[in-house]
């Protein structure tokens, strides 16, 4: 598929970025995404750790279909240990952030460490450093952050970061992406937040590549009309995923009174 075969490895106790190869043992048996990222995660040793402690990997990742045309194309994952669970958090969010990471040269970002100062990540396409975020985007909101990224690195990149929650180490704190997205489960952005990285924001001019672009394109295509016929469409599209609701409920899949019931009352109703 898409790979690009390169991993960019941030330590912010040393301050200092370096590639390294993707594993393609791991990548073909964990596929990518949640599932890839994870196996780095577990590797790591993260089962024996504090989520907010400068050792615990925070990892931004891409899968095979990003940057393609397919449905999803645009998703990354967040994965990590999560600061609200204590279990492994893996938290998925769209818009153009994962799509700009790939089409920028890397497949996966792995942090660790915690750096001495507030600081940001700037990728552009295959050159990454770190940039200092104290008195200038630390302490704002993400909407401020991304605006002034933008602003200093031009219009055409893309930003995931944290806001003030984030900052403080709120459990449930989200990691924000072009400005409405959200990696919002499991408290991502206080792990983020304790290791005073406010930002990571990308420039990616490449493209990615697959094996058989004919046979990708029809592929593609037969999965976009499949998704068009489908009767939930259309309610998707219009209520979001409240429109799972009902369907939800009858499984029993809306927990609630911290999980002591599996439905809460008048769910059909939402």
């Amino acid at each position: 598929m898409s790979w690009q075969g390169r991993i960019l490895r941030i330590d912010l106790s040393r301050g200092t970025c370096e590639t390294e190869p993707l594993r393609k043992d791991w990548r073909d048996a964990y596929i990518g995404q949640r599932g890839l990222a994870t196996k780095y995660l577990w590797e790591a040793g993260a089962a024996r750790m504090d989520p907010l402690a400068p050792e615990m990997p925070l990892i931004f990742a891409t899968g095979p279909l990003t940057g393609t045309s397919a449905a999803t194309g645009g998703r990354y994952s967040v994965v990590t240990k999560g600061a609200l669970t204590g279990a492994v958090a893996c938290s998925n969010s769209g818009g153009y952030f994962g799509a700009a990471l790939k089409f920028a040269g890397w497949d996966m970002v792995i942090v660790t460490g915690r750096a001495e100062r507030p600081v940001y990540l700037w990728i552009d396409d295959g050159e990454a450093k770190l940039l200092p975020a104290e008195d200038f985007i630390w302490g704002e909101s993400f909407w401020n952050a991304e605006t002034a990224l933008k602003e200093r690195h031009g219009k055409d990149i893309r930003v995931a970061g944290i806001g003030r929650a984030g900052e403080a180490l709120v459990r449930y704190a989200c990691i924000m992406n072009d400005r409405d997205r959200a990696a919002g489960r499991s408290g991502v952005g206080a792990v983020m937040g304790a290791k005073r990285l406010k930002a990571v924001a990308v420039r990616g001019t490449g493209g990615v590549k697959v094996h058989d672009p004919a046979r990708f394109a029809e592929v593609v295509m037969e999965g976009h009309a499949m998704l068009a016929a489908s009767p939930g469409r259309q309610s998707l599209t219009t209520y979001g995923t409240n429109a799972m609701m009902s369907k939800t409920g009858s499984f029993g899949s809306l927990p609630t009174r911290n999980c002591l019931d599996t439905t809460f009352e008048h769910y059909e109703d939402i």
